[in-house]
């Protein structure tokens, strides 16, 4: 899709057997900040018969859009070492989006800071997470 300044690193979802599996979406990517979408699945659920997400699904989009808010400015995948998440309310059937933004890039330590919204546009949760920036690439280059 969209590419970094790095032309090492080519950003997609499509690398990653998970975000197939979650149908994740990058939709855009510029200066040190991503958006992605997650179309609902009823797999997603906290519960049968429950029409929320589980928090799990929550969690793993902030990371994952934290880690391409930082691979796009450094060009390369890093690992998570830390993350918060806030849940703010439920997050109801619909797409959700994720706005992630690198807010620091140090020699060791990346942190991003990340909004997740319902598909109203209401904020659902908040994130920051902090990669390590000093750590080599994983091996088969994906994220």
């Amino acid at each position: 899709m969209t590419q970094s300044r790095h032309a090492a690193l080519k950003l997609t979802v499509r690398v990653s057997p998970f975000h197939r599996l979650i149908r994740l979406e990058l939709v855009r990517v510029k200066g040190g900040r991503v958006e992605m979408r997650l179309p609902w699945r009823e797999e997603f659920r906290r519960a049968d018969r429950s029409d929320w997400y589980h928090g799990g699904v929550l969690s793993a989009l902030i990371d994952i859009a934290g880690d391409y808010a930082i691979a796009s400015r450094l060009g390369r995948w890093v690992p998570t070492i830390d993350l918060r998440v806030d849940y703010l309310r439920p997050a109801k059937r619909g797409d959700l989006t994720a706005v992630a933004r690198a807010v620091k890039l140090g020699r060791t330590v990346g942190v991003a800071d990340v909004e997740l919204r319902d598909a109203k546009g209401a904020l659902v949760a908040v994130g920051r997470a902090a990669y390590s920036t000093s750590s080599r690439p994983t091996p088969d280059g994906a994220p």
